[in-house]
């Protein structure tokens, strides 16, 4: 096992600071009778930021197809004419 000064001693600085950059290569999971509610949990945190940033994409994308394609005037004058019938 590495010391603690060995492990602050890569990337001390930067947005992480602290912790370095060996975080990324150390097991967040330690062996043992939470191992796989452990992995469960951390699974299901990254398919859950996953899934985030594709629906972002997705809204995102749909919302300036609807501005650019000029569906955005369509819809508002369809609208107009409904209200003034």
């Amino acid at each position: 096992m590495l010391a603690e000064a060995q492990i602050r001693g890569y990337g001390g600085a930067g947005p992480a600071g602290q912790e370095g950059l060996l975080r990324a290569v150390l097991p967040r999971c330690e062996p043992g009778p939470g191992f796989d509610a452990c992995q469960r949990d951390l699974n299901i945190g990254t398919a859950g930021v996953a899934l985030g940033v594709v629906a972002f994409i997705g809204v995102a994308g749909g919302a300036c197809w609807f501005v650019l394609s000029g569906q955005r005037s369509l819809m508002l004058m369809k609208l107009e004419q409904t209200i003034r019938s």
